[in-house]
């Protein structure tokens, strides 16, 4: 382990820890699961999160229902 962070809990979910690996890859994990993320997909992953973190500040629930729904 090379750095890590800690995202504190909210009334839903427990703690978030994002840990830089030395192996050119994060990983995030939550209650006992873990994601490994290369460095090559750091980039889309932190795009995707900013549209969803900015999608819920502008109260746009619907449209993240919406594309969080199984394809028809």
């Amino acid at each position: 382990m090379c750095a890590s962070w800690r995202i504190g809990r909210d009334d839903a979910r427990d703690e978030v820890t994002v840990t830089m690996l030395l192996r050119d890859e994060i990983a995030i994990s939550q209650d006992g699961a873990e994601i490994v993320v290369s460095s090559g997909q750091l980039s889309e992953l932190a795009d995707k999160l900013y549209f969803l973190d900015q999608a819920f500040r502008a109260d746009a629930r619907d449209v993240v229902e919406a594309l969080c729904s199984p394809a028809k």
